[in-house]
């Protein structure tokens, strides 16, 4: 260890000498560097320094003067031709001043042993305020290295964070970039769809105006065909009446007229009458019922109505389509139930059913069966039983039968409106709700209840 110490010693290199009191050197003690060839005795040490670090070594000398030692001074100084950074350290002692520089902190107590020329008591003293220096720096040197460490690993996970910061804002840039893009082509695709909405909703007001029109078209129909019966049969009876009212002329312009024979001639006035004002009655029922029909379909203004009523003009208004079928319809409505609201439109929901029924449940027609409508109150709510014997329908169309644009008969011209219309009138114009039982080669019933509503 020994052998060690003193090979370090022979090693070190730097430079120790004397100063007074005002920094003046008297003289050097040891020179390694060549320093000496610069600054002569009685000249000021920091003649040694280059500019930068003069003002640094006068306070490395103040700081002797003022504490008695100074320790671990970086300052540049010539060495020759070159500078070297070199560490001072400094003892005071009466009226001179003991300044060492070497190259390493460890080294600086080496060159105490000049100081043993002068002053063998001074030299001890000044080594063993550099050990203590020495020894203290050195802790402070591991403290020092431990905190860089601690400092340097810290600096790596911050630039390794801020890396991966750095990777990720990018990546967040992307995708905030494709966000906009997304919400960019989502907002066109939603002007679009508004678009499609638009021209659906205006296409579909078209096809359920079409389809309201359809439905006013098939009444007039069964009303036109319905009247053509009693209107004709009161024709003929009229002619019937013209004929015999010349049969009596011819009779009264006779000298002589048979009793029998204008008894028989009156008779048959009179039955030909029966018939002609039985028929113009049955013509005016229909007419008025027509006249019902029709405005309260195509009218949207509440009025009081009788359900039972409605029922049998709503009948009366498709006779026409189930003449030569083999269904029957059948009607209960044992009391009038009246109410305030909107008949035209509970028409159209029965029309819509009845002609379901006759295409879809009786196929066209061509099967044989029935259909029952039955109306009754309970409990201040009217409820209106619709039921046929038809084929019925699968799970699949009970569930969809109220969407818009559903049918099974589309390629046979069919909207899929009537009953989505339907849905929609018991809904908003009824106030009421809806059920609808049905499955395959059962028939198909129909559910509804709508509240009783008065005249206010």
């Amino acid at each position: 260890m020994r052998e060690e110490i003193e090979k370090t010693k022979e090693n070190a290199v730097g430079v120790s000498f004397l100063c007074d009191m005002h920094g003046r050197i008297i003289r050097f003690l040891r020179d390694d560097i060549g320093l000496s060839g610069r600054m002569r005795p009685g000249q000021p040490f920091t003649m040694g320094f280059d500019t930068e670090n003069i003002r640094k070594a006068f306070g490395f000398f103040s700081e002797i003067k003022e504490k008695g030692s100074g320790f671990g001074w970086e300052l540049c100084v010539a060495a020759g031709e070159k500078f070297e950074v070199l560490h001072f350290a400094g003892y005071a002692e009466k009226d001179s001043i003991f300044i060492v520089g070497a190259k390493t902190r460890s080294e600086v107590i080496y060159f105490c042993d000049e100081l043993m020329i002068i002053n063998n008591e001074q030299a001890n003293t000044v080594r063993q305020l550099m050990k203590q220096q020495i020894s203290g720096t050195r802790e402070q040197t591991e403290q020092e290295i431990r905190y860089y460490e601690e400092l340097t690993n810290l600096n790596n996970e911050l630039e390794s964070t801020q890396r991966e910061l750095e990777r990720t804002n990018l990546q967040l840039t992307g995708a905030n970039t494709l966000l906009n893009e997304q919400k960019q082509e989502l907002e066109r695709l939603n002007r679009e769809l508004s678009e499609t909405v638009k021209e659906l909703e205006r296409t579909r007001d078209e096809l359920v105006q079409s389809e309201k029109m359809a439905s006013l078209g098939r009444m007039v129909a069964g009303f036109a065909h319905e009247i053509n019966t009693p209107i004709g049969i009161a024709l003929t009876a009229a002619s019937t009446l013209q004929d015999e009212r010349e049969s009596i002329r011819d009779l009264l312009s006779r000298e002589e007229v048979e009793e029998d024979e204008l008894v028989q001639h009156l008779e048959t006035i009179h039955e030909a009458a029966d018939l002609t004002v039985s028929n113009l009655r049955r013509s005016a029922e229909l007419v008025s019922s027509f006249k019902r029909t029709s405005i309260d379909q195509t009218s949207e203004t509440p009025r009081l109505f009788d359900v039972c009523d409605v029922i049998q003009d709503t009948v009366n208004s498709l006779s026409n389509a189930f003449r030569g079928t083999r269904i029957e319809i059948i009607k209960n409505c044992p009391e009038k139930i009246n109410t305030y609201g909107y008949p035209g439109a509970l028409s159209q929901v029965l029309a819509n059913f009845m002609m379901n029924s006759l295409i879809h449940g009786f196929e066209d027609g061509e099967m044989l069966g029935n259909i029952i409508i039955s109306a009754y109150v309970r409990n201040g709510q009217i409820h209106l039983d619709y039921e046929d014997s038809g084929k019925g329908m699968d799970e699949t169309a009970v569930r969809n039968l109220f969407e818009p644009f559903f049918t099974t008969r589309r390629a046979k011209g069919g909207t899929g409106l009537g009953m989505y219309l339907s849905y929609n009138i018991i809904k908003s114009r009824l106030k009421g709700d809806i059920r609808c039982e049905s499955a395959p080669a059962t028939g198909t019933r129909f559910f509804i209840t709508f509240p009783v509503e008065k005249i206010s």
